[in-house]
């Protein structure tokens, strides 16, 4: 279409702003992208490129960090939802993570104030995600991986555990469909495996 990925990004919210987006499932979105003097199109995830980019562009750099806590103290929910903070950090309680980068984002030399799609850090939304990625960026084996490792452990194959850690649309429930993402965000470690043995029984 002869533009960029800043370019798509621009036309996506230009979509976004006309309601020509359709949600598919949890990250999974199609926009209809018209640029003058072009034949309009169907995009998948217009905003990808230009998101990627920002970790891709020389001198950039993506940290992680692995925690673990004793769900008895700490929920997952409150993990999410206290420690890190809201998706929108205008919105985080201000000790939070979200809250504590959005006060200081000069201080920590951001180049703008963070809102909703640069909002300074990312944690997993549940125990699969997080298993889903360690697999892909750390390149975790399944099976040395103690989550994955449970999984194999309740007779879930291999196969199915690779298939879901991209986020299909899955049986959630009889006669009902959705992301397994979604199915299973907040959730604490044993109720998430529970749920993932019974996902498995309905797949």
């Amino acid at each position: 279409m002869g533009i960029d990925a800043d370019g798509m990004d621009k036309e996506w919210a230009k979509a976004k702003k006309a309601d020509k987006l359709v949600k598919f499932g949890g990250g999974f979105y199609c926009g209809l992208i018209e640029v003058e003097g072009k034949d309009p199109l169907y995009i998948f995830n217009g905003f990808f490129m230009a998101m990627r980019s920002k970790f891709t562009a020389p001198g950039t750099s993506i940290y992680y960090y692995s925690v673990e806590w004793d769900p008895a103290k700490l929920s997952w929910e409150d993990f999410r939802g206290k420690v890190l903070g809201p998706t929108d950090p205008e919105t985080a309680p201000k000790e939070s993570l979200r809250g504590q980068v959005f006060a200081k984002w000069e201080e920590l030399g951001l180049k703008s104030v963070p809102d909703v799609g640069d909002n300074g850090v990312h944690a997993s939304a549940s125990p699969f995600e997080a298993f889903a990625e360690r697999n892909n960026w750390m390149k975790v084996p399944i099976r040395k991986d103690r989550f994955g490792s449970a999984l194999l452990s309740e007779d879930i194959p291999e196969e199915t555990i690779k298939a879901w850690s991209v986020d299909p649309q899955v049986t959630v429930e009889a006669g009902k469909k959705g992301s397994i993402f979604d199915a299973l965000e907040d959730m604490d470690v044993d109720p998430c495996l529970a749920k993932l043995v019974a996902l498995s029984k309905l797949n």
